[in-house]
């Protein structure tokens, strides 16, 4: 794996803030640019999927690949959600990604398989925690236990929930993580219309990354790199 960028994890253990990642609307380099530009410390892209939030359809790595390594060229870390369950990237796509450079894969506990906890690419697991793997429906607790992942992204709403404005019992959610899941990184989405003047009350219970996407950057790069900009000084106040 090339070296260049340091990894997620030694960002987000590097400060005692939040650390901010984007999420891009599309892979396209510009929107990746506009990011960094504006203080983004970490991005993240997608394959084999439809995002909802965003509306956009992801091909393979293969269809992907040219754009995602100019992504990477950018030289902050780079994560991948790398399809769902029905359609996830295979142990070559995954060879291949950490030849180019990729930092970590991102998905849901049910749609990983367990191939990829084993394999020796060196590219880091961040497992999204979703509604339902918290109580009552599952339990996160048994994620502390499985050695290979190293970030936690909590996923915790239903899509219904998208959208609307934080309130504490997201909070509350966030911070429970935090406690069962120490002293794993809890990186929250922006699955809700969180503020930048909220990133200190995610600070305060422990939350270690907020990853803000298309609910809040919106799809085009003025509004991403504005939106992004919000969020990096609002966690820079805090240190």
């Amino acid at each position: 794996m090339p070296s260049a960028a340091k990894r997620l994890l030694e960002v987000t253990a590097a400060v005692s803030r939040p650390v901010l990642l984007v999420s891009l609307p599309q892979n396209d380099p510009d929107l990746g640019k506009a990011a960094v530009d504006a203080g983004a410390e970490g991005l993240k892209v997608h394959m084999n999927l439809h995002h909802a939030a965003a509306g956009v359809a992801f091909g393979s790595w293969a269809q992907e690949a040219a754009a995602i390594e100019q992504i990477i060229a950018l030289g902050v870390p780079v994560g991948i959600v790398p399809g769902t369950a029905d359609n996830i990237c295979s142990p070559a796509d995954m060879q291949a990604m950490a030849e180019a450079g990729m930092d970590f894969v991102d998905a849901y506990l049910s749609d990983m398989p367990a191939w990829m906890l084993d394999t020796q690419t060196g590219v880091h697991i961040m497992a999204a925690v979703g509604y339902q793997d918290l109580p009552p429906h599952g339990t996160p607790a048994g994620l502390a236990l499985v050695p290979q992942v190293r970030m936690i992204e909590a996923s915790v709403l239903p899509h219904e929930a998208y959208g609307k404005p934080l309130c504490l019992a997201d909070v509350k959610t966030y911070a429970y993580l935090a406690e069962v899941l120490s002293p794993l990184p809890i990186i929250v989405p922006s699955q809700r219309a969180i503020l930048a003047e909220e990133a200190a009350s995610l600070h305060k219970v422990g939350v270690r990354g907020i990853l803000i996407g298309a609910i809040v950057t919106g799809k085009e790069p003025a509004g991403l790199a504005r939106a992004t900009g919000q969020f990096r000084e609002a966690l820079e106040a805090l240190v």
